[in-house]
Parts: structure tokens; sequence; C-alpha cells
């Protein structure tokens, strides 16, 4: 468990350098939505070659590839932070994400570019987006107890991302064709391939279709077998990464006690199960998982809060 025994031994150093590439992703996932036209998404060397043909060719939502994959949840994760910022502390955000990058090195993906981040928002909920983005409400980091609450959160995420319900929900969707391949490319590179006259109607339909698409996405929620899956194996990565995997049932008591009309947990509850349901779903599992003898964390967890 080389994370759980050498997280405080980081040296001051990678953790400058790991969150001025955090905040240049960040800068990147924000441009998109503010109009910075100049810079767009871009991922490396993607080539866009044969998959653009002037930016009108139907996207084929049955047959995307990672590359693809990837810049989607880019442009998702623009439409989150372009409703709420990042919380803007600096030890948590490098916190949660090495929290995460742990997790997600034990999860069946682990070669995805992942990044974690906290969202400011009184909000109970956390969110996810193709390709490897993960986020977690202020709101919710605050009604946690110890690290492996946290990874409990984050692991539920990180499966949505594995087993990619969010592209399997694009698929099924009775919309799907009007999934175009505007939806997987950057801002500059649609405005390049268009050859439209007019560059800023052409963002503004760029920007449209994915925020459209996103939002869809996050307000309609995916299904509900999707989330009893994530559970399912959520908890089984908790407890494959070293955490007490009943931290997971914890997570589900403490939204259990909310008010149902609570408004912090009102997309929480309007797009997941319930957390009764939940628990129940998750019963077989935790005879398996009691000598489970993982740790929590809490005093690792306060420091970082703190």
């Amino acid at each position: 468990m080389k994370y759980l025994a050498h997280l405080t031994c980081s040296s001051p150093t990678s953790h400058t350098t790991s969150y001025a590439t955090y905040l240049a992703l960040v800068l990147v996932f924000s441009c998109s939505l503010l109009a910075c036209k100049s810079t767009g998404l871009k991922i490396g060397n993607f080539e866009l070659g044969q998959l653009i043909d002037q930016g009108v060719n139907v996207f084929n939502a049955h047959n995307i590839d990672q590359v693809q994959e990837i810049q989607f949840g880019e442009n998702m994760s623009a439409v989150l932070l372009g409703t709420r910022p990042l919380y803007e502390n600096k030890t948590i955000n490098l916190y949660v994400n090495k929290v995460g990058m742990w997790l997600a090195a034990n999860s069946s993906r682990p070669e995805l570019p992942w990044q974690f981040g906290v969202i400011n928002s009184t909000a109970i909920n956390a969110f996810a987006a193709p390709g490897g983005f993960v986020f977690i409400t202020s709101g919710m980091l605050m009604q946690l107890e110890n690290e492996a609450q946290l990874a409990a959160v984050l692991a539920h995420e990180i499966v949505h991302i594995t087993q990619k319900h969010h592209l399997n929900a694009i698929k099924d969707d009775a919309n799907r064709s009007a999934v175009t391949e505007t939806l997987f490319i950057s801002a500059q590179a649609y405005q390049d391939n268009t050859a439209a006259s007019n560059e800023d109607n052409d963002y503004r339909v760029w920007a449209k279709k994915v925020t459209g698409m996103a939002q869809h996405l996050y307000t309609k929620g995916l299904d509900r077998d999707d989330e009893f899956q994530a559970d399912q194996y959520g908890i089984r990565l908790l407890a494959k990464s070293g955490y007490d995997a009943f931290a997971y049932i914890d997570n589900l008591q403490v939204l259990a006690s909310f008010s149902a009309d609570d408004s912090a947990l009102a997309l929480l509850y309007k797009t997941h199960p319930t957390p009764s349901q939940r628990l129940e779903a998750l019963a077989d599992q935790l005879d398996k998982l009691a000598v489970n003898e993982g740790l929590l964390l809490t005093k690792r967890f306060a420091q970082a809060m703190n």
C-alpha cells in the first residue's frame, strides 16, 4: 500500500509541480465556456484527420475511441466548472487528487489521465466525466470524517468512468442521432474545420451542443442499474485500495440521515436511488467484506482539511 504508507512524505517540489499541472488543466476547462477561443481544448497530438469533414459529419456514438472519450470528458468538465468554480484551497485539492490517483491506480483503467478536484458548492454531490475526470463538491467533503469516506465517494465516481456509464448513456439515448462529433472536439478545432464565415456564431453552436449534452447527462442522471453497479464495484475498489470498506456504508447512512427535501441533496436524490435502496443492494457484499481490515485514516484527513 505505497500510497497509504507514503502520502505525507511527498516532496514540496512534487506538490508544486502537480498542482501547477492541475491548474493548467482547469484553465483549459474553464476557457471553453468563457469564449477562450484562441486556445480551445487540445489533447496532446490529437489528430482530427478523417474525423472532421468541414464540421458536419454525424458522429458514430457507438464507436467512441479513448481519445474521443477523453476529449468529451474535458468538455463535460468545462460545463461543470463553468457553473461552479474549483474550491480555492490548494492543499485540499492536492490531497483529493492524491487519494483519487491511488484509487485510480487500483482500478481497471489506470492508464487514463485521471484528474480530481473539489467544486465550490454547498450541494452534497460528486460528479464524473468520461476519460478520468472526477469532482466532489465542498458540501459533500464537509460531511466526511475520514479519508476512507472520501475514497468511497471517489471510488463510486471512478467506476462510472471505468465502466463507461456516461458513454453508454449517449449510445442508448433516444436523441443519439443529434450527437455529432462536435461534442468530442475542441472549440478551436471546431472553428478551424467548419470554414464558417462567422467564428463567433460557430463557437456558440459548439458550446451550446457541448453544454446541452452535459447538462442532460448530469440532470437526468445515469441508469439506476449503473448507480447500483458503481456501488458494487466501488466498495470493492475501496477495499482493494486498503481502506475500510465499511466507510462506504457510513457514507450512505450519512446521506440517509438527511431529509429527502433538503435542498443540498436535491440533485443527488433526483439522479440516484435512495440511500436505503443502495444500502439494501449492498447487503450481500457485507459478509464478504467483514474480514476487511482496511484503514480509515481519520487523522490524515483532518490534517488535510485544516
